[in-house]
């Protein structure tokens, strides 16, 4: 039997607060306190955060202050950043912020010979980088479009920092490749030149089967427009530079990164080549130093003004106390339409566990579901749910202030949707209120009476000056280390995933069922309803 992971005191004090919140709501909380905004907003230096609009509240950061401190989370914090072993199940130390600041925010590393391998990584990734630029420069044909292939981890990353920060009027575009549906891989050749595109392969391991299935069908693309050797154009990014070599990557054109980079974590790594080489290694410098920006927020901030755990807090509390399933991410910001898939791994990944630390079963609810798209396009669709819905979905709006375009009027119009639905999500609107509104309409009764919005729906409202590298790595960092928190609360391992292996294992035990032949090699392995499923894909 598992020690609880909340003391009966804390749940008590906490089950007492959601009752008067969920009888009380938001909007009286305005009226209670004056200052609220100021209280609960946070200024991070590259973004502002708004919480004022969420049951944050003096007495739930106080009780979960006395959480805080009968789970050592100071310890644990401290823990994480030293190297210690925080991965139990695993065995392994949680590193990914030495590669944005390898000076460690100076405490001292339980493995000082870590801190040389972080500053020898971020050393050769600038000195490979620009050897491959000079590479690239005597090309007979310019680059216009770099294949990146990698899946997870090994991609989305990568891409969200490539759509982000690259000029408006690049003349070099990214193709990511992650899923095996050649769909995807057939769409993305037919809008490649052969002479002008440089293929990346990234694999922390080098073993992974999409990626090199992949890498393989473009290998042939190269062939038959007549490149005897494809492999040799090809680079591979890898924690395995040996496979990569074995698979047939010239060891030049191998880029390497340290093993213990885990994958959702690998963005500040080599990992981002292609991403790099776009937008520049200056750039990408900045944006290491925004996350590092924000780490030294998170490690050195206390604990009741420290952004990460106060957003943490709140998804915790409801998620465990106020019924919630869900929580919902809008940026208004066109560059940032991949920032929900890169959170959805990053969380869901890291907190989505039924374990607790010590393996018994957990006696909480983890991770929500996260999930969210780009404004103003959502208000379209999911927002009926958000207004009107019988869920309770905290929000969070993202937004920039100023744009990289010189069309104000959009984005005036874009920043006024974006604000407007945090102030509808907060108010709602009574009978009387529409009554008042449609008096000269000619509504029915019944049109009126589905205007109704009840309002008191939470939501958070982040706000970067503009887009940059810094902010972006800012906002990153901020996400990694809430989910980091979460974790905390929950008494699980953030940094397993072993939930993703046995749907894996059974792949490969699928494939070979689905060629003639094999039927019999199936009964013993499956359930009658995929043994159905397997004969109809057989038969079709």
């Amino acid at each position: 039997m598992s020690t609880p992971s909340i003391s009966t005191a804390i749940r008590n004090s906490l089950e007492i607060l959601a009752i008067s919140d969920k009888s009380t709501g938001i909007k009286a909380k305005f009226g209670d306190d004056l200052n609220r905004v100021d209280r609960y907003s946070l200024d991070f230096g590259q973004f502002y955060m708004d919480m004022s609009k969420t049951h944050i509240s003096q007495e739930l950061i106080s009780i979960y202050m006395e959480f805080a401190d009968e789970i050592d989370f100071v310890g644990k914090r401290e823990a994480l950043l030293a190297g210690e072993r925080v991965n139990n199940s695993e065995n392994r130390s949680v590193l990914h912020t030495l590669l944005r600041d390898t000076e460690n925010q100076g405490i001292s590393m339980s493995d000082d010979d870590v801190l040389a391998q972080a500053k020898a990584s971020k050393a050769q990734f600038v000195d490979q980088y620009h050897q491959i630029q000079g590479q690239l420069s005597k090309r007979e044909h310019s680059i216009k479009d770099i294949i990146h292939v990698g899946i997870g981890g090994s991609s989305l990353g990568t891409q969200l920092v490539f759509e982000a920060l690259k000029d408006l009027n690049s003349s070099i575009k990214v193709h990511f490749i992650g899923n095996i549906d050649a769909h995807q891989l057939v769409d993305v050749l037919s809008q490649c030149e052969l002479a002008s595109t440089l293929v990346i392969g990234v694999s922390k391991t080098f073993t992974t089967a999409e990626t090199l299935q992949n890498l393989d069908s473009i290998a042939s693309w190269f062939k038959t427009g007549g490149v005897s050797n494809p492999l040799a154009h090809f680079f591979g990014v890898t924690a395995a530079p040996s496979k990569a070599h074995d698979y047939g990557i010239p060891a030049n054109n191998v880029v390497s990164f340290p093993n213990w980079v885990g994958g959702r974590y690998s963005v500040w790594s080599s990992v981002s080549l292609s991403a790099a080489l776009v937008i520049g290694i200056e750039k990408f410098e900045e944006f290491l130093s925004g996350a590092a920006a924000l780490d030294k927020h998170f490690y050195t901030q206390n604990l009741e003004s420290n952004g990460c755990f106060l957003a943490a807090m709140l998804d915790h509390y409801y998620v465990n106390f106020l019924d919630v399933k869900s929580r919902a991410i809008f940026a208004y910001d066109y560059r940032l339409r991949s920032l929900v898939d890169y959170l959805q791994q990053l969380e869901t990944e890291s907190n989505g566990k039924d374990r607790q630390r010590d393996g018994g079963p957990v006696d909480q609810q983890t991770s929500p579901v996260v999930w969210g798209g780009v404004g103003t396009d959502v208000q379209h669709s999911v927002f009926q749910m958000l207004h009107q819905g019988t869920s309770l979905i905290p929000s969070e709006f993202i937004l920039v202030r100023d744009p990289d375009h010189k069309l104000i009027d959009h984005h005036q119009e874009l920043l006024a949707n974006g604000l407007a639905q945090t102030a509808a999500l907060l108010e709602g609107q009574d009978k009387a209120q529409i009554d008042n509104i449609h008096a000269q309409d000619g509504l029915t009764d019944l049109a009126k009476k589905a205007k109704i919005f009840t309002g008191e729906r939470p939501s958070t409202t982040i706000l970067l000056d503009r887009l940059t590298p810094k902010t972006l790595g800012a906002l990153l960092a901020f996400y990694e280390h809430r989910t980091f928190c979460f974790g905390v609360f929950a008494n699980i391992n953030s940094y397993d995933q072993m939930g993703v292996e046995l749907g894996k294992r059974l792949a490969t035990q699928v494939k070979p069922l689905l060629e003639s032949g094999q039927a019999q090699k199936s009964a013993e392995v499956f359930d009658p309803s995929t043994l159905s499923l397997l004969n109809k894909v057989r038969n079709s």
